[in-house]
Parts: C-alpha cells; structure tokens; sequence
C-alpha cells in the first residue's frame, strides 16, 4: 500500500522538476562593461547617453544572437551587430550595428554610411525609443572607430568606438544619440 501511494508523488515531483522555466531578465546590477582585451573572446559594451549597453541572451521572435561580428580579409568590410534584451515580457530589445572599411591594420577609421544598404545604427523593437541612423552632415562629428588589434592569422579583431546617431524626426526623445566608451573583441 506504501508503494502505491510513493508512485504518484515521484511522478508529481518528477514532473514539476522537468518544467521549463521562462528565462529571467538579467539583473542590472550585475551588467558590468567588459574588459578591453585582444583574444577574440567575443565580447561588445558601450554606453548609450550615459546608460551602460551590453549584449545578453535572451527569447526573440527573431532569434538574434547576443553579438555577432565578420571581417572580410578581401573587402576589408568590418559588420557588428549586438542585441540586448530589455523586457522579456514585451519583447523589447535594442540592437547597434557597427559597419566600416578597415583599410589596413591597427588605426583610426571612419564608419560606413551607405543610404542604400541601410544606414541604421541603433534600433529599438517594441519598445518607446526612437530608431537612429548614420548621417554625415558638414560639421557633425559621426564618431570613430579605434582597431587596437587585428590579427589575421587567428582571425580576431578588436577596437574601441564612438558614435553620434541622429533622428530627426524623434519625437520622444533628442534627436542626437550618443554612443560612447565602445569597445569590442571578436573572432571573426
């Protein structure tokens, strides 16, 4: 009689220890800027207006990786793009992209504005923020990029940045967004 009133509640247990739990939201006090360093560890922070970004894992409709990155040795074409997840209950999520030619080595470059190709640089999905984009204006400093290493042979490239995005037509918030103490440290 003992064994059959025992069978019910492992069964009981087991199920409810094999539930799928929903995954939490990252606790920000525990976002911190990662290092700057050279080995490809794949790694992505910067600061936009001030607020610590920092790619993390998270459910999407779209599935997007935390961060990707390439650099093709024969273009010399350089692409970012980092996802964070802001509010797993609504889905917001923000995304910067990062495109430049990188001409030679270790220096300081410009980043790639093509209206054709598209020209975004930050996105917000379902969210209240405004999108941002590259536009070269006489006189507007678009930012820069830093390569601090680039090695072809392990394939790892890395560097620091900063960014001036605009929208004009934002309407809730500045029109100029500020991407600062960029870094990053990928493998290609």
């Amino acid at each position: 009689m003992k064994t059959k009133n025992l069978i019910p509640i492992l069964l009981s247990f087991l199920f409810l220890v094999s539930c799928k739990k929903d995954p939490l939201p990252p606790d920000p006090s525990t976002i911190i800027m990662p290092p700057l360093t050279h080995q490809g560890i794949n790694s992505f922070g910067c600061y936009i207006d001030g607020e610590l970004y920092v790619p993390n894992k998270g459910d999407s409709y779209w599935d997007l990786p935390p961060l990707s990155g390439s650099f093709n040795e024969i273009t010399r074409d350089l692409g970012l793009q980092s996802t964070r997840y802001i509010n797993f209950d609504t889905g917001e999520s923000d995304d910067i992209k990062i495109r430049a030619n990188i001409t030679g080595g270790v220096g300081v470059y410009n980043f790639r504005y093509n209206e054709e190709s598209g020209s975004d640089g930050y996105t917000n999905w379902y969210g209240e923020r405004c999108d941002y984009y590259y536009r070269e204006y006489p006189g507007f400093d678009l930012g820069k990029l830093t390569i601090t290493h680039l090695d072809e042979t392990k394939n790892i490239i890395s560097g620091t940045f900063y960014i001036n995005l605009i929208n004009q037509n934002c309407e809730t918030g500045d029109t100029i967004m500020h991407i600062t103490d960029g870094r990053f440290d990928i493998r290609y």
